[in-house]
């Protein structure tokens, strides 16, 4: 009678450790999936065959000023990676009916960020071959790509523009680029001082 009651005990001793083992893994598993459902982002949750893309502003050239657009690009990770989606973007844009001072058939060879922040981006001679445009249709056109630059991307701190990995004199002989580019664009020539005349 004790062995019959020893061994009842001991299955009952059994089923409790093996139950409340059963429970820890059910809980201790079911926390696990509710956080990596917390975690998880729209490009998880995407359907297949569905584009995970994202909303840019793109500024150009329109006339004598710089007009906004907002374009839908499909979404890239990393800020070189985003950099050149928004650029390839920017020289698809055309505007409705104007001339645009957007040079066409620009390729994008490649794109660097240095340790302090300075997007370097490498473009084919296109954009230099293909430029028609004054002194003022260079300055937006460059303003124009920068601002759709630092605009859309959080990390960067200036944009230096090179040709087939050459650093370039001018664009079209108006504006000096070799340097970077944010103390260029902040000029604004429409508001230059009149000077008055000599009497």
């Amino acid at each position: 009678m004790n062995s019959n009651r020893f061994f009842l005990w001991g299955s009952v001793a059994l089923l409790l450790v093996a139950a409340s083992a059963g429970g820890y893994y059910f809980f201790h598993n079911f926390k696990i999936t509710k956080q990596q459902a917390v975690q998880l982002s729209p490009q998880d949750l995407a359907l297949p065959g569905q584009t995970d893309t994202t909303v840019v502003k793109l500024f150009y050239p329109a006339g004598t000023q710089l007009e906004m657009s907002e374009k839908s690009i499909q979404r890239r990770s990393g800020s070189v990676a985003a950099a050149e989606a928004i650029i390839e973007e920017y020289f698809k844009l055309t505007v409705n009916g104007k001339g645009s001072a957007i040079p066409r058939n620009v390729r994008v060879l490649g794109i660097y960020r240095d340790p302090s922040q300075v997007l370097y981006i490498d473009l084919s001679d296109e954009l230099r071959r293909n430029f028609q445009g004054d002194a003022l249709s260079e300055y937006l056109l460059i303003r124009g790509l920068y601002e759709s630059l630092i605009s859309n991307i959080s990390d960067i701190q200036d944009v230096k523009l090179l040709i087939e990995g050459k650093e370039l004199d001018s664009l079209g002989g108006h504006i000096y680029l070799k340097f970077p580019l944010r103390n260029i664009v902040s000029y604004d020539p429409k508001k230059e001082p009149a000077v008055p005349d000599a009497q």
